[in-house]
């Protein structure tokens, strides 16, 4: 019996069943995962704190834990919304300069007289607005996100400039209160980065739309034969993000009471760097938000470290570009040991599969 080019054809352009849908959107960080790239941050971040604390006493007291937070809050919100860009195989490197034009917006608003509720929700807007461009130019037009983002880098980087002048926009009253505002007895900059967190989380992790951005990151052209849509997901990732990034500006500009045009620079790298850290996998399909977390308060850490420790604010960059360059290694180290294992079980199986085998060797009888 024959099987004809046609029905061949017919069988490989046929709507694939339901049981390949269902387990592509199950694919995700499993608990292995998680332990393995959460485990090791938790052990740095406690010695690298109880180091410093047997240097400077004062480290580990409420008060400077309130600071980190505090601190972290940019990056933090930031690291959100790149982490389900990431997961979802796409990267966003304007989102520091992003932050610093939104930071200036809003102090150029208010000093112009709009209330701070209208500045607010003009920088949601503008960020979200941002991200939905991202997301349709590289969904539908095909655009990649990372020299699209690096062309935004600039572009919002001079913009800020041009608006503030080049000198940072003082303001005061409500937005400059609320980086020092406490909710629930933590600074409310805090409550605001944690909130954001567990949002993500609950959304990246428990939801159908979290299982999609993991199976679009895993594979698109998988994703898209089995009935994802995958653009729809792209975009959405995007005005997600965009969205955090309006947010990001929002609590920047409460936390240093001024639109600095230069507030967010280096912050795309040390988004990507704690994206990374935390277990994230540059090629998509792989990360969690927890790990995103505890990448961000490692650099939390390590930037308050430097000060109690009387060490240069210029060692800040040499840090943040080793710790990068460590995270990118470990990264690409552990997906060529995943690739390596997957193919050598994959040949395992083959060469163990008798049915297989012989399908292979046999020929047809006409």
């Amino acid at each position: 019996m024959t099987v004809s080019e046609e029905q061949v054809t017919a069988g490989a352009l046929a709507e694939p069943p339901a049981g390949p849908r269902r387990s592509i959107l199950t694919r995700r960080g499993g608990p292995n995962d998680l332990l393995r790239s959460a485990l090791p941050l938790v052990v740095v971040i406690i010695a690298l704190s109880l180091f410093t604390n047997s240097h400077n006493a004062s480290f580990l007291t409420g008060d400077n834990i309130d600071n980190i937070l505090v601190q972290s809050a940019v990056l933090g919100i930031l690291v959100v919304g790149q982490t389900f860009l990431i997961i979802g195989g796409e990267v966003d490197l304007s989102v520091g300069s992003m932050v610093s034009f939104t930071s200036v917006l809003g102090a150029w608003m208010y000093t112009h007289g709009w209330s701070p509720v209208v500045v607010a929700v003009t920088l949601l807007v503008v960020g979200t607005g941002v991200g939905l461009l991202w997301g349709l130019l590289v969904a539908h037009v095909g655009v990649p996100s990372f020299i699209l983002t690096v062309g935004g880098l600039g572009f919002f980087s001079s913009l800020a400039l041009i608006l503030s002048q080049n000198r940072p926009i003082s303001v005061a009253s409500v937005l400059g209160n609320l980086g020092f505002a406490t909710w629930l007895g933590l600074p409310a900059l805090a409550v605001i980065f944690l909130a954001v967190c567990v949002v993500g989380a609950v959304v990246l992790h428990s939801t159908r739309f979290g299982r999609q951005v993991f199976a679009v990151g895993s594979s698109e052209q998988t994703a898209f034969l089995a009935g994802l849509p995958t653009k729809r997901i792209k975009v959405t990732l995007f005005v997600v993000n965009g969205l955090l990034v309006g947010l990001a500006g929002i609590v920047q500009l409460a936390r240093l009471s001024a639109g600095d045009p230069t507030s967010g620079a280096g912050l795309e790298l040390s988004c990507i760097a704690a994206v990374v850290l935390g277990g994230a996998a540059l090629t998509g399909g792989r990360g969690s938000m927890i790990g995103g977390l505890l990448g961000t308060l490692l650099f939390g850490v390590i930037s308050a470290s430097l000060v109690f420790l009387n060490i240069g604010g210029s060692w800040k960059d040499f840090v943040t570009g080793a710790v990068l360059i460590f995270a990118v290694t470990m990264a690409a180290a552990s997906y060529k040991r995943g690739r390596r294992s997957t193919d050598t079980a994959r040949t395992r199986r083959r060469l163990l599969s008798p049915a297989t085998g012989n399908s292979t060797t046999r020929t047809p009888r006409r």
